[in-house]
């Protein structure tokens, strides 16, 4: 038996609903951990010492906040290449389509990952998930994509599958992102290997698969035959809708009963609406929206329509290099319109539910111990101190994985 109990909490953010006003505030508290699962969050003051497991690794938050730990529901990092020329080009006034028109973009991070073996694949990825958990983010999903062969997306695939199983990393979910640059041949062919071939190997390895709808990428008719062949083996749908455009993707993924629609910025408020009637979790990325320069995230509007709300990093190689939930949160109030509390609870409860998750994203008795101890008593600084190093420590799945920096 692993045992933890994290002591002295200044202010406890369960982001609970049941306990009120958001985050879900519980002063002066405590946090305990049995085998990677919270038996008590509550005042300290009604914890008895007979209720802390015998042996249990016993940390003092000195009065320092306490969140639960960061859901990343929408990534991209494993790849191989690099795309920084790009950013310099894009800062000189060279648009994402003209780059993308003269080889550059998605298909520049295709012809570097494809050639890549699951070892090289895994271990580009290690190094970002490692900095993500640095940053407080315990759980991540992760997306292929930039394969197009068959064989080099499984490839990415089982790279995102080792990362699950390294215990010293935030916990992978992976997602089979079938349709994302176009291919070099005849597209019908491409699209029917994918939703045969394609889906039923993805199956072995992903939770859930994905598709960029947009101009430019894929249509809602060739995204709508991937669900409907990926939903007869088990993958439950995701995905990319009017981020560049408005293409029609926000209301099938209302249609197909997708568990998220990411991006939005083009999205109308009928879209949203749609989205909500459906369930479907809107997830805003709010890094790719600045470095795009196109409209801001629709943080606020998501909200307004009713949605559930996600935040997440979209970290990859072209459109937003950073693998900090911090940061992301700060850019959801800044950009997108959510007030501090708002925008915690969606990088943390709100991502869990773009994943599927009920086990985390709040602190409460049953669910997985998954914790970040901040370096301030202050949780809103999670929000405020733009891009500033914030986390002491991190506490995953019951155990302290990053010890304190302070």
């Amino acid at each position: 038996m692993s045992a933890l109990v994290v002591h002295g909490i200044g202010a406890l953010c369960t982001c609970d609903p049941s306990l009120g006003e958001a985050p879900g505030v519980v002063r002066d508290a405590a946090l305990v951990a049995r085998d990677g699962v919270i038996v008590y969050a509550g005042p300290e003051s009604e914890l008895e010492r007979s209720d802390i497991p015998r042996g249990a690794l016993e940390i003092h938050a000195r009065g320092a906040a306490v969140l639960p730990g960061f859901v990343d529901a929408h990534t991209h990092i494993v790849w191989l290449g690099d795309r920084g020329d790009e950013y310099a080009q894009r800062a000189a006034g060279v648009s994402y389509e003209e780059i993308a028109a003269s080889g550059g973009g998605i298909r520049a991070t295709v012809r570097a990952t494809a050639a890549g073996s699951v070892e090289e694949l895994a271990t580009a990825g290690r190094e970002r998930a490692r900095r993500m958990l640095a940053g407080g983010t315990t759980t991540v999903e992760v997306k292929s994509g930039y394969g197009l062969d068959h064989d080099a997306e499984m490839r990415q695939l089982d790279a995102a599958d080792r990362l699950r199983r390294w215990e010293d990393l935030p916990d992978a979910v992976v997602t089979y992102l079938a349709l994302h640059a176009l291919p070099d041949g005849p597209r019908d062919a491409y699209v029917d290997d994918v939703c045969s071939r394609g889906v039923a190997d993805a199956a072995k390895r992903a939770s859930f698969v994905d598709a960029f709808c947009d101009a430019g990428a894929y249509t809602v008719a060739e995204c709508e035959r991937l669900f409907t062949a990926a939903r007869g083996h088990g993958l439950r749908p995701k995905i990319h809708a009017e981020q560049r455009s408005r293409s029609g993707g926000a209301l099938l993924a209302a249609q197909a009963g997708a568990v998220s629609a990411d991006h939005l910025e083009h999205a109308t408020n009928t879209d949203l609406e749609a989205l909500s009637s459906a369930g479907v979790v809107g997830v805003i990325l709010p890094g790719a929206s600045l470095v795009l320069g196109g409209p801001p995230p629709p943080g606020r509007r998501l909200l307004e329509a009713g949605c559930r709300v996600a935040v997440a990093t979209d970290c990859n190689p072209g459109t937003c290099y950073s693998e900090s939930m911090p940061l992301m949160i700060s850019l959801a109030v800044a950009l997108g319109g959510l007030t501090p509390a708002q925008a915690l609870v969606a990088g943390t409860s709100g991502g869990a539910a773009a994943l599927g998750l009920a086990d985390r994203g709040v602190l409460r008795r049953g669910f997985r111990c998954d914790a970040v101890i901040l370096k301030t008593p202050s949780w809103v600084d999670v929000a405020y101190h733009l891009g500033g190093d914030i986390v002491a420590s991190v506490i995953l799945d019951g155990r302290l994985a990053v010890p304190s920096k302070t």
